[in-house]
């Protein structure tokens, strides 16, 4: 019985020597209030259907928490979170820790939104010279500041989407930038905001999940969930429950 015990003790020697992210099972997610996407409200949400989509099929747990959205990253630079959904790998690029990413399951698309009969094509920045745009505190246009800087864009904040919505609604201006999907989300929820109208697309990315290095194990078992996902339609079908359509 003596090799028997060898072996055994070979095979415990061997797990031990195999990274820890094989056998976990379990991953904390930091989400932060971002209808529809992320939706704290009832803890519902895009990317909470997508993860439940993929739990399903992995096994894996994922532990959801809210934090203020300037955290979420905090969090994941300390390595204090395991993954962060909905990233455009050059938005983070200069982060203490980047991170690895999975193959993109969304994208996240910019669009002009007017108020009714108030539509003109927006193909270029210079296409908004003079004009009044209404915004996101906080968020950044490299292809605008400069004519921001310079006085002939007249940048007008709000603190969230949903602000910059009923300004536009009070024709406080007649033009904002907004993400489509969270246009689409309320146009959905706020009959009235059907009447804008929705014009050129300005900008796009494709957004993957954000995953730990030490994680890099696990990560090809995420990428053929999603890729499941994407082919049988599940998460095409999971954006339009919330009035998004890819």
């Amino acid at each position: 019985m003596r090799w028997k015990s060898k072996v055994c003790s070979l095979i415990a020697l061997w797990q031990l020597s195999l990274p820890q992210e094989v056998f976990a099972t379990s991953f904390e997610v930091g989400f932060y209030n971002y209808p529809p996407m992320m939706i704290e409200e009832d803890r519902s949400g895009i990317y909470q259907d997508i993860f439940n989509a993929i739990s399903k099929l992995t096994d894996d747990t994922f532990n959801v928490s809210y934090y203020p959205y300037p955290r979420v990253g905090l969090m994941f630079n300390q390595a204090r979170l395991d993954i962060e959904p909905g990233v455009y790998p050059g938005w983070v690029k200069d982060q203490k820790i980047p991170g690895l990413f999975s193959v993109p399951f969304g994208r996240v698309v910019d669009v002009m939104v007017f108020a009714p009969g108030k539509a003109f094509p927006v193909k270029k920045p210079e296409d908004l010279r003079g004009k009044s745009v209404g915004m996101v505190r906080g968020y950044s246009y490299p292809d605008l500041q400069l004519l921001i800087d310079g006085g002939r864009i007249d940048r007008r904040d709000a603190l969230n989407e949903n602000q910059l919505l009923k300004m536009l609604w009070a024709k406080r201006f007649d033009q904002i930038l907004i993400s489509k999907a969270v246009a689409q989300y309320n146009f959905l929820k706020m009959p009235e905001y059907r009447l804008f109208e929705v014009g050129d697309e300005f900008n796009h990315y494709d957004v993957s999940m954000r995953v730990n290095p030490k994680l890099e194990a696990w990560l090809p078992k995420l990428d053929e969930a999603i890729l499941q996902l994407k082919n049988s339609g599940e998460i095409e079908r999971i954006y339009a429950k919330y009035g998004v359509h890819l």
